[in-house]
């Protein structure tokens, strides 16, 4: 199975994003993913499309020494960065494509897929490769973002990017909300054979105090980095300012304090 190679990071644009995005967006959705399926002591865990690596090591904390964590990215420049966080040897990272993990079957208690099931190609077939890896009973839990129109960040980046770079940069933001509907996600789920599937609508709200900063670096922690890193000053703020604007009630004219919208999906493997 090929993967979504659109969101591919490399060097300072995955560190960007570990240093901006993860601790804003990402932090708070894997403190609200492991709360409410709390691993234990001793569990194997696997974080599916890990990037830098967030849920991993908020994983790991939890199920101890003798706990196993393994992630999985196709992306070489976030595992990069990944490795250069964890301590060594506490997780293992493998970068492989979700459809063909190179890992036994039925090793995990718990698999998290955090922002990443809206990009894979065949959706079901990777479900299906996640459920191979689970043990019998074991659960699989999706964070997938919810419609742009409930998502300021994703809206203002998406209408900027089509008005100062065009469709195909405005496209690749607008993917992040691309599998917005949660009775979908759960259809999916039961495809490839997962039980007890069930879905919620949650809501969190996220702040960075320096908006520009956010706005200025997350979208260099984009796919578009590449295109706009060679702009001049002028060019470059003036998209900033546009994204800014998008934010709307959201942007206080120097902190951000905006909501985040996703689905989070759960299915028991049988």
């Amino acid at each position: 199975m090929n993967s979504n190679t659109e969101w591919q990071l490399t060097g300072n644009a995955a560190e960007l994003y570990e240093q901006y995005l993860v601790p804003t967006i990402f932090v708070p959705w894997a403190q609200h993913l492991l709360c409410n399926s709390v691993p234990e002591d001793g569990d194997n865990i696997l974080d599916v499309a890990c990037g830098t690596g967030i849920v991993a090591r908020m994983a790991k904390a939890r199920v101890g020494v003798t706990g196993r964590v393994v992630g999985i990215d196709l992306n070489a420049g976030m595992l990069d960065v990944a490795k250069s966080i964890a301590t060594e040897g506490s997780i293992e990272w493998i970068e492989a494509d979700v459809g063909d993990m190179p890992l036994e079957n039925g090793i995990f208690n718990t698999a998290y897929c955090q922002q990443g099931l809206q990009f894979f190609p065949d959706k079901v077939g990777a479900l299906k490769e996640i459920a191979r890896l689970l043990k019998p009973s074991g659960k699989c839990f999706a964070v997938v973002a919810q419609s742009l129109d409930q998502n300021p960040l994703m809206h203002s980046q998406v209408a900027a990017l089509k008005k100062h770079v065009g469709d195909a940069a405005a496209n690749g933001i607008r993917a992040v909300c691309g599998l917005a509907d949660g009775d979908e996600i759960s259809g999916i789920f039961e495809q490839a054979g997962f039980v007890d599937v069930n879905w919620d609508r949650i809501d969190l709200t996220l702040t960075y105090h320096d908006g520009r900063a956010f706005v200025r670096n997350g979208i260099l922690s984009t796919p578009v980095s590449g295109i706009i890193s060679d702009w001049s000053n002028d060019a470059r703020n003036a998209l900033i300012d546009d994204i800014l604007a998008g934010f709307g009630q959201y942007y206080d004219g120097r902190s951000l304090v905006f909501p985040h919208v996703s689905t989070v999906a759960c299915g028991k493997k049988p």
